[in-house]
Parts: structure tokens; C-alpha cells; sequence
């Protein structure tokens, strides 16, 4: 089983076929965190939002999983010279394996389509694969990155049904305590762990991305339902579009706008680090949950509704 974690297996398939670098690159990139932020942030403005906020959860679920392993096993990515793009932090189990498995999974198994039984496997296999030949990490990490993200997909995909019916009972109140109470539980483990253990900058912020959704996204969804009722129901194509087209320009120019801000104030202080990611991906995040859905809401084009045609009976008269 050497082989298992041995640069070997890198190296071979860069040498194998080595035509393959940008395609590859293309490839991993579907397996980016980003992706899923936009996935998911396309389907809460344009699908049924209740859908879009556990696809969230289970986002939020596999990835603190995958960065809580990862932290604990501490195994260092290959050393190989030809790593082909740059990444930080540990590697095991791959995140891009993992999070990729349950989520597209998920999607496959929600929407139930044909070719979502061959596309996705397929595509699923190939982000695996891209870690590999991109040096980024052994064959064991995506293989266990595969697995454990076969065993969550399972997992939620049997208990959250059973888990929403017995949520729906509950006050909103207590919704919003228990979605808090995850977070802060998130927050303690990961947090105060860092303040003991050296963690490579990529896991610290990994950290505090999954910390700030799950901290405020219980606020914000119960605001948005409360108050802002957003209404995703019998849109045109057109609306459709619009919203995608302008949520995505806003997401884009906040998110890199504040990447680059907060470079700026960059420190080797971990808790500032910290604190910094916190508030960046809380100010991105609420691009998502309220600034867009008060946009769509306000703005008429964004919520034109398709036509309904209704069919009178036919009342016979003797």
C-alpha cells in the first residue's frame, strides 16, 4: 500500500499524459468552494429557496467535516517540484474529493435526471483525478476524500427529510437557536484548536468561511422569509436571467473587491486573520441572503411572472 501515499502515482500520470495540464486545471476548478457558492447562491434567488438553504447546510456540514479531519490528521500535501497550481493547507482527505461527491451527488439525486447519473459521476471522477496530476495531492487522499463524501451524501440524504419534519414544528425562535448553537459548536472546535496548533493560512480561512454561514445565515434566511419574501415562484426566463446576471456581477465585485481590501491588512496574528475572514465572508453572505433578495423584491423586471392560462368548465346547460 506504499503506493497509497506516494508521489509515484503524481508523477506517472503528469509523465503519462502531460498534454493534459490545462484541462485539468479547467476541471478542478468544478470542485472549487466557489463554484458551490455560486451554485447554490444562483439557486436561492432563482429556485425554491427552502431547497437552496439545506443544499447549503449540506455544503456547510461536508466542508466543516472535511477541514476537521484534515486539521487532526495534519498530512502535509506532496513534495513533489512540479506542483502545478498553488494550494494551502493539509491534505487529507482531499476537499475537492469529498465536497464534490456530497455535492453533486446531492444535486443528482434531487433533480433525479438521467443525465445527471452520467454527467456527475463522470465529472466527479475527473475533479478526483485533477488532484493528482496536479501534484496537489496523493491518490490516497482522494480516494478517502471520495469515500467519506460518499458516506455524508448517504448520510443526510436519509436523515434530512426526516430531520425537516420534525424542524418544521418547531418556533422559528428555536430554529434560529439551534442553527446559532451549530455555529458557535463549529466555532469552539475549530477556533480555540487554532490557537494552539499552527494551521497553514488556507485551513484558518477555511475555518472562518464555515464559521461566518453558519453563525449568520439562521438571521438572515428568517429575516428574508419574515420580512423581505422574496418570491421565486412562476418566474420568466427572463427574471431568471437578470437575477443570475446581477447577483453574480455584485457577488464578484464584493468578494474580490474585499479579497483585495483585506490583503491589505494582512497579519501573522491569528486571531486578526481570523477576524478579518470572519467579516469578509459575513459581508459576502449577506450579498446573498438579503442585499440581492431586497433587489429582486424592489425591482419589477426581476420578478415578471410567466402567464397563467386558466381553463374554465364547461358547464352544460339542458
Amino acid at each position: 500500500m506504499g503506493w497509497f501515499f506516494d508521489e509515484t502515482i503524481n508523477e506517472w500520470l503528469q509523465n503519462a499524459i502531460p498534454w493534459s495540464e490545462w484541462p485539468f486545471k479547467i476541471i478542478t476548478f468544478f470542485g472549487d468552494p466557489i463554484i458551490y457558492i455560486v451554485l447554490l447562491a444562483m439557486a436561492f434567488w432563482t429556485y425554491k429557496k427552502k431547497d437552496a438553504i439545506i443544499a447549503i447546510y449540506v455544503l456547510l456540514t461536508t466542508s466543516f467535516l472535511n477541514f476537521f479531519l484534515k486539521v487532526l490528521i495534519k498530512k502535509p500535501r506532496p513534495a513533489i517540484s512540479d506542483n502545478m497550481i498553488k494550494v494551502e493547507g493539509f491534505s487529507t482527505p482531499s476537499g475537492h474529493a469529498q465536497s464534490s461527491t456530497t455535492m453533486y451527488g446531492w444535486i443528482m439525486f434531487h433533480f433525479k435526471k438521467i443525465w445527471l447519473y452520467i454527467v456527475i459521476p463522470i465529472l466527479i471522477l475527473l475533479i478526483c483525478i485533477s488532484r493528482v496530476f496536479l501534484g496537489v495531492h496523493f491518490i490516497g487522499d482522494v480516494i478517502i476524500g471520495f469515500l467519506i463524501g460518499v458516506a455524508v451524501l448517504a448520510a443526510l440524504y436519509f436523515s434530512i427529510p426526516l430531520l425537516i419534519n420534525w424542524m418544521d414544528k418547531w418556533p422559528n425562535w428555536v430554529k434560529i437557536i439551534v442553527g446559532e448553537g451549530y455555529g458557535l459548536a463549529v466555532f469552539f472546535i475549530t477556533f480555540f484548536t487554532g490557537l494552539f496548533v499552527e494551521w497553514p493560512p488556507g485551513d484558518a480561512e477555511n475555518s472562518a468561511k464555515i464559521v461566518a454561514a453558519l453563525m449568520i445565515f439562521p438571521v438572515f434566511f428568517w429575516f428574508e422569509a419574515r420580512y423581505i419574501k422574496m418570491d421565486n415562484n412562476n418566474l420568466k426566463w427572463y427574471s431568471k436571467l437578470l437575477r443570475i446576471i446581477t447577483g453574480l456581477a455584485f457577488l464578484s465585485g464584493v468578494y474580490f473587491g474585499l479579497s483585495a481590501l483585506f490583503d491589505l491588512f494582512a497579519t501573522t496574528n491569528y486571531a486578526l486573520d481570523y477576524l478579518y475572514d470572519f467579516i469578509r465572508y459575513t459581508i459576502v453572505y449577506s450579498v446573498i441572503g438579503l442585499l440581492m433578495p431586497v433587489l429582486f423584491k424592489k425591482i419589477k423586471f426581476f420578478t415578471h411572472k410567466k402567464e397563467q392560462t386558466i381553463v374554465e368548465d364547461e358547464v352544460a346547460i339542458v
